[in-house]
């Protein structure tokens, strides 16, 4: 707790320095589109097929090309177990993150890196008469998350963006289990 007060008050601090000459301070928003494809595994299969996330992102821009920031979301993942179709694994997952930002008259790129605790969920349904789970497996872990940003924003007007984003979750769980998910995000940011 104390790091992430810590955190927050430094990027507050640098914003507020930097908020005299810079009038690109902030950009935020919902990350409304995320299809992906989900590598990981359980005691029972390897789960590789594609799901659906969502999420939202705000990123300071301090200085000229630094942005700090937080991100987060949620990519669920369904997928054919042996007795069912109704088997999932989901990663919630949120934290800070830090990266180069290049804005242009229409365009802003930002390449950064992020880490985050997060939760994997898991249903895993070997068994299945309608409704009915006959035999079904949850698991529940913390995960420990890095994540690689790629993000290219289109200025719509000076206060609202499209971004388009390439986002690699990958996750430490379970002790040795790794789960990986490369995300493209569509969302809108508002910006100041």
């Amino acid at each position: 707790m104390r790091i992430k007060s810590f955190f927050f008050f430094i990027l507050l601090f640098v914003t507020f320095l930097n908020a005299q000459e810079n009038t690109n301070l902030y950009s935020g928003g919902m990350l409304i589109l995320q299809p992906g494809y989900t590598l990981a595994k359980n005691n029972h299969q390897e789960i590789q097929t594609t799901g659906l996330g969502v999420g939202g992102i705000l990123r300071f821009y301090v200085y000229e090309n630094l942005t700090l920031g937080i991100t987060g979301g949620n990519q669920k993942t369904k997928y054919l177990s042996t007795g069912s179709h109704n088997s999932f694994i989901s990663l919630g997952y949120g934290g800070p993150f830090v990266g180069y930002t290049k804005k242009g008259d229409f365009f802003r790129f930002c390449a950064s890196i992020g880490f985050a605790k997060g939760r994997i969920k898991n249903l895993h349904i070997e068994s299945q008469q309608d409704e009915t789970l006959n035999e079904a497996y949850f698991y529940n872990y913390k995960a420990n998350v890095i994540f690689p940003i790629l993000s290219l924003d289109y200025l719509m007007t000076k206060k609202i963006s499209l971004t388009s984003q390439f986002i690699f979750l990958s996750a430490k769980y379970n002790q040795n289990d790794l789960y990986f998910c490369p995300v493209f995000q569509v969302g809108i940011l508002f910006n100041r």
